[in-house]
């Protein structure tokens, strides 16, 4: 298995105590995974097994749990109500009525619970009016690059950074490949059948979307322009070219089912200077670029668009809050904001010559506060110039 402590870190301060920890992220990303270990790791540390359920909810083990009534039957008959326990459930929306067990759970246990999803269900369902300030969530995705390397390494012990980088580049981070030896073709054959699962099961059956083939559509064409500005008004025109007619809201309506999935991300666009957030138009990110690779789309022929990606994906991972930056008539490509700091981001593939340099530096050098500047690219030289770091892209991703 990956390690991946940052997020043992994150849940630590949690354990023990009578609040859910609800591990939330895209099908696939490593919840599961991180609940085992989570359950080892307290065997390890003596807890008794007798006094801990962990119950895999699309196991065809527990497949009969479908209820919060089967739920709750089935936990109480399985543990000592008298002692402390610690409940692990992997894909909690697979019960109907799920909340209501867990209030229970709550209610009439000394219960340290974990719950995992794929969908935002878990958190725009009834859980926050059943447990008010009782949960705490934690954000999982696809291995970041730092997590990626060494696992990549160990299945290629020659391959140098740069090589690796390529291979995260076009066949992103879903940890199953590390079964797979990282070998391209299979990993792309299983990132197809993946993003199926993820449209059909955490899509279109949670959001009763009927029509799959728009849904499919729109998903391809926002990881198409990934990194471009869009408006509803753009898609709908795009649309229209593949003689598809829609409305808005339905463009909006099923954008908004693949975010809560957590397929797609939005950043939305503010003024960078007046720190106001713009009513028109965003940019769209998928969660991870070898689903991007594996909708037939060339990574490498858009690196541009994948780096940036890649470099939103990571300050997400890193805990910020991601938005657009303009300033009068330039743009900034991020703007990250983690409590009271604030970062600014350009992203480009190289700065080989003035024009493109010039324009990379401009926006941010525009910007008139003293909070940090970057511009990350490939480029192994250092172009820092006015108190804006130019820091080389791998170096970033490693924390260099």
């Amino acid at each position: 298995m990956i390690a991946r402590e940052s997020y043992f870190d994150q849940i630590a301060p949690f354990v023990g105590k009578n609040i859910i920890k609800v591990l939330i992220g895209v099908r696939r990303c490593g919840k599961s995974t991180l609940l085992q270990m989570l359950y080892q790791r307290f065997l390890e540390q003596g807890v008794p097994a007798a006094d801990m359920l962990h119950i895999r909810l699309e196991s065809s083990e527990f497949s009969h749990l479908d209820t919060a009534d089967r739920l709750t039957e089935y936990v109480y008959a399985h543990i000592d109500k008298s002692r402390p326990v610690k409940l692990l459930f992997d894909e909690i929306q697979e019960v109907q009525g799920w909340e209501n067990a867990l209030r229970s759970f709550m209610v009439d246990l000394d219960a340290d619970i974990y719950i995992t999803g794929s969908n935002a269900h878990v958190l725009s369902s009834d859980l926050a009016t059943y447990i008010t300030g009782r949960y705490v969530t934690i954000d999982v995705y696809p291995l970041s690059f730092a997590e990626f390397l060494p696992a990549y390494q160990a299945s290629h012990p020659e391959s140098s950074e740069r090589a690796a980088f390529v291979a995260y580049a076009t066949q992103g981070g879903f940890p199953f490949q590390s079964e797979l030896a990282f070998q391209t073709g299979p990993t792309l054959k299983y990132l197809d059948d993946l993003l199926s699962t993820i449209l059909l099961k955490d899509v279109v059956k949670r959001n009763g979307i009927r029509d799959v083939d728009l849904l499919e559509r729109l998903v391809r064409f926002s990881a198409a322009e990934e990194g471009h500005l869009l408006s509803v008004k753009r898609i709908a025109d795009f649309l229209k070219s593949e003689r598809r007619k829609t409305t808005t809201d339905t463009i909006a309506n099923h954008l908004n089912a693949a975010e809560k999935a957590y397929l797609l991300y939005r950043a939305p666009r503010e003024d960078a200077i007046g720190k106001q957030l713009l009513a028109f138009n965003e940019k769209w990110y998928v969660v991870d670029q070898g689903l991007r690779q594996a909708m037939g789309m060339s990574n490498q022929a858009n690196i541009d668009q994948v780096l940036e990606g890649i470099v939103f994906m990571e300050l997400k991972r890193r805990g910020y809050s991601v938005t657009v930056g303009k300033v009068d008539d330039l743009e900034v490509d991020f703007v990250a904001r983690r409590g009271t700091d604030v970062e600014y981001y350009q992203v480009t593939y190289l700065m080989a010559d003035e024009h493109t340099r010039e324009r990379e530096f401009a926006s941010l050098l525009a910007i008139p506060d003293n909070y940090p500047k970057y511009v990350l690219s490939m480029d192994d030289f250092c172009m820092t110039q006015s108190g804006v770091d130019a820091i080389n892209i791998v170096d970033w991703l490693l924390g260099r």
